[in-house]
């Protein structure tokens, strides 16, 4: 199935595209919030060590990204000037361009996940768990950005009911064997690692079978370019950069983090588990603006893309107050659904507060950035980003001193530079809007 976005009401066609996609990424958070769940039940070490493995994971989707990005964005425009022969052959390329990329990165966990762990001084039994933990959860990457790349391609025809269905189908699977090898099988956060691994494997197989033809095209009309695989490339890279300088500040603060003792630790990765399902849903209008702005912006229709943002930022701005409020008023509640232990919600729920006085920067920024991203002007939100998110480190650092807000001081240097980047974003759009779309 294939939907044409450049007909119809803006608002109409973004929240059909919308909502499947915020499904969609709901099933992927799924499955990161039931292993959790399920981690919890076995202390804040465990959940620390899932954290800790958790960020190099990220990592490798960031990487994975630098073709991802370029693929959803070239996918998109090809569909809206009418060219499906030509997002066939972007596909077929971008899906080589990601395998090639993910054994690098798969290679280099396996070499030196000791060194990766060993970076946030855990103590000996989260590091240990850690060790098992990402080595065979990094084995899942290539179903997990196989799966992403067909849930893209799908999502830049403007069909996102299809990879929801497929994504349910893995998160029930998930849901099903965590505790029964978590448990049962008592193979503690490896039997997490091992749950998520087959139903990613599962839900891979699914896409390939059902849409493999429709979106790569016959193997035997396969054309090879490293050229095509190039262009995605340099399309891909800025906002890639942007995820992997993302990546690696996590990283850093957790490391700083990780200063105040396993339970701060612990209670990061709780609260960027329930921060999720702010960036989950957004991301659904992300993908939905970018897609929409992809192919309007192909076809030469400028006015509408104005309206696909306009109608977005109001969505954004709407539902960024509604979490603000959900963070606020019931932030230790929620981070007692995965740790009892006092410390760790005492921490979590701190973080919930401060974090979610940030939750309509982050929906705007999110919005402004797909529309740019979909229109090829990737650097923009890049930069913005990149810049804003290093700043986070000395920020950090600086508020998190004892005689300033502790390990508050952290959570309170990710508001101030998510704030920031929701300004800067929404002053980019205004400047590329009277460059680039002077006929809307």
């Amino acid at each position: 199935m294939q939907k044409d976005l450049t007909h119809g009401s803006a608002i109409n066609n973004i929240l059909k595209l919308a909502i499947p996609i915020i499904g969609s990424s709901f099933m992927q958070f799924a499955y990161n919030f039931t292993d959790m769940l399920w981690v919890g039940k076995l202390g804040s070490n465990a959940v620390a060590a899932v954290g800790s493995s958790g960020f190099f994971l990220h990592l490798g989707w960031a990487f994975a990204s630098i073709i991802l990005v370029g693929s959803n964005i070239s996918v998109a425009q090809a569909i809206g000037r009418k060219e499906n022969k030509q997002a066939q052959h972007i596909a077929i390329n971008a899906l080589l361009g990601v395998m090639l990329l993910t054994t690098i990165y798969m290679v280099l966990i396996q070499l030196g996940y000791r060194h990766l762990i060993g970076f946030f001084g855990l103590n000996n039994e989260s590091t240990e768990m850690a060790h098992g933990y990402l080595r065979w959860a990094s084995l899942g990457m290539y179903f997990i950005f196989t799966t992403r790349l067909f849930t893209g391609a799908s999502n830049a025809r403007g069909d996102s009911k299809k990879p929801l269905k497929i994504t349910m189908a893995g998160v029930i699977i998930n849901i099903i064997l965590d505790p029964i090898f978590i448990f049962v099988m008592d193979w503690g956060v490896l039997g997490a690692a091992w749950a998520t691994l087959i139903a990613q494997f599962i839900v891979t197989t699914i896409f390939w079978l059902q849409r493999s033809q429709s979106f790569l095209g016959l193997k035997s009309a396969w054309i090879i370019s490293v050229h095509q695989i190039k262009q995605l490339a340099r399309l891909g890279l800025p906002p890639s950069m942007q995820y992997m300088i993302f990546s690696v500040v996590a990283i850093i603060m957790a490391k700083i983090v990780a200063g105040f003792g396993s339970d701060a630790i612990a209670a990061q990765k709780i609260g960027l588990q329930i921060e999720a399902m702010t960036f989950m849903t957004i991301g659904g209008l992300n993908g939905a603006i970018m897609s929409f702005t992809g192919q309007n912006f192909g076809a030469g229709l400028y006015k509408r893309v104005t309206e696909g943002y306009n109608a977005g930022i109001v969505l954004a701005i709407v539902f960024g107050l509604f979490m603000t409020i959900i963070f606020m008023t019931f932030a230790e509640p929620m981070v007692r659904w995965f740790v009892d232990e006092a410390a760790t919600v005492e921490i979590g729920a701190a973080y919930l507060r401060i974090v979610g006085m940030s939750q309509v920067f982050m929906c705007i920024e999110m919005i402004g950035s797909g529309l740019i991203n979909g229109i090829g002007k990737t650097r923009y939100p890049a930069s913005i980003n990149m810049v804003m998110t290093l700043v986070r480190i000395p920020l950090a650092i600086w508020l998190s001193q004892p005689h300033r807000y502790g390990v508050n001081g952290i959570w309170y240097a990710i508001l101030i530079s998510t704030t920031f980047r929701g300004v800067l974003i929404t002053s980019a759009y205004y400047y590329l809007r009277s460059s680039f779309l002077r006929k809307a």
